[in-house]
């Protein structure tokens, strides 16, 4: 038996080592199969969330908390606020198959679930803000989904404030935009861009003008956002108070007795200046930007002054005409170059009128000698010409040859010749007379 045993132990041994090796084999796949399939749920789990619809929420509004991500058969949802998921933290619980809704010690009619598991929260609180967890029962499994969910608050309508209301020129000025929750804040000018020389702030919070300037006046307006609202203050205007300056009087100087005339004063001013009128330094009592006088005399000619003032920077500008009353009027404005346009123009008249006059006087003579020289032909052909007559004649000749030739001097003549023009000439043709005076020349 002893032997037998001892034979059979080694087949016993070997029964045993493969029954063991088997067994940790089994071991093996098993604890390998353990593994994938943690894996797998640690995969499928970890594609699981919450998602906060809409994603920022805001006062006032309402947000759905919604489960995704889970392709299981969901048994039940749990909602609690904050990490715990304990009783005291529990808003309610839901289960599809009722379905059926059972309410948490934090309950209330502002919360309810949806068919899919999802909490949905109406009329935000900022106090809702803060964690969420889900504990999520499934065929297969369970787990906890946890989200932070943050309630945001719409900007209050923004409000511009300054430094000064009343803002002088050259004066630094800031202009400051109040609001809350606000995550960006711009800067407009109605109609126009803002001065390059204005700063903002980091925050955009305020603007600064380190010497603001009369082109600064205007409308401002500021706007505020943030992720769920957007909104514009209503236009503040900026009136910057300068002057006065450049004052100015307009209006006649030179005035005849007894017509009237009227001064005009005026300035650059913000707001507009107050006046007061002297007349040779004599205080009028006027009070108006306008002054006249309705009857002129002599004794109202003198210096007029406009003291222009304002009464808010209390700067002052003045201005100053002297007013002529003569009978001897010149016309206002007339200048250098008008007077000798017109001395120009009479010169040119007066020798357009002599240059007429001096070719009337010769067509006039030429006539008194073309019908002198008819007569004497008339003479010679009835032999009633005479020595009186024929002199006369040579004196018009000579008086005519002179007239039309003394611009150009003679040329020298022979004695002989001048003795043959001495000679008794027959009178030429009246249309000849300045030829015949060409041709002696």
């Amino acid at each position: 038996m002893h032997l037998q045993s001892h034979r059979s132990c080694p087949c016993v041994l070997l029964a045993e080592i493969e029954t063991h090796q088997t067994r940790q084999h089994f071991s093996s796949l098993q604890q390998s199969s353990f593994v994938l399939l943690s894996l797998v749920v640690a995969v499928t789990r970890g594609s699981w969330s919450i998602l906060p619809i809409p994603q920022y929420p805001a006062v006032r509004g309402s947000v759905t908390l919604s489960p995704t991500g889970i392709n299981e058969k969901v048994i039940s949802v749990a909602w609690f606020k904050g990490t715990d998921t304990n009783p005291p933290n529990q808003i309610l619980t839901y289960i599809p198959a009722g379905p059926i809704t059972v309410a948490g010690a934090l309950n209330s009619s502002r919360f309810s679930a949806f068919s899919n598991g999802s909490l949905h929260i109406k009329d935000l609180l900022i106090t809702d803000q803060g964690e969420y967890t889900a504990k999520v029962q499934t065929e297969k499994t369970s787990m906890d989904l946890s989200v932070t969910l943050t309630v945001h608050e719409p900007v209050t309508k923004p409000k511009i404030t300054a430094s000064t209301p009343q803002p002088k020129e050259n004066e630094p000025v800031t202009l400051t935009c109040v609001t809350s929750h606000a995550v960006t804040i711009t800067w407009t000018r109605r109609g126009t861009s803002i001065s390059s020389g204005a700063k903002l702030s980091g925050d955009n919070k305020t603007l600064t003008f380190s010497s603001i300037t009369r082109g600064d006046s205007g409308e401002y307006q500021c706007g505020a956002q943030n992720l769920v609202s957007k909104d514009f203050s209503d236009p503040y205007v900026v009136s910057v108070l300068y002057g006065p300056s450049e004052a100015r009087i307009e209006g006649e100087v030179f005035v005849r007795p007894g017509y009237s005339f009227t001064l005009t004063c005026s300035a650059d001013s913000n707001p507009p200046p107050e006046f007061q009128w002297k007349v040779n330094d004599t205080d009028t009592g006027a009070k108006t930007s306008k002054y006249g006088v309705s009857n002129a005399k002599t004794e109202d000619q003198g210096l007029y002054t406009c003291v222009v003032r304002n009464p808010v920077t209390l700067r002052t500008a003045t201005a100053a005409v002297y007013v002529n009353v003569t009978a001897e009027f010149v016309p206002p404005g007339a200048d250098l170059p008008m007077i000798i346009g017109v001395t120009v123009a009479t010169v040119l008249l007066l020798i357009l009128i002599a240059a007429v006059t001096y070719l009337f006087i010769i067509h006039k003579r030429r006539k008194s000698s073309s019908d002198t020289s008819s007569m004497m032909k008339g003479s010679s052909r009835n032999g009633q010409a005479d020595n009186a007559t024929q002199a006369m004649e040579e004196h018009e000749l000579q008086y005519a040859a002179i007239q039309f030739s003394n611009s150009t001097p003679r040329k020298p003549q022979k004695p002989e010749t001048i003795y043959e023009n001495r000679r008794p000439q027959p009178p030429p043709p009246s249309d000849n007379v300045v030829y015949s005076d060409l041709k002696l020349r």
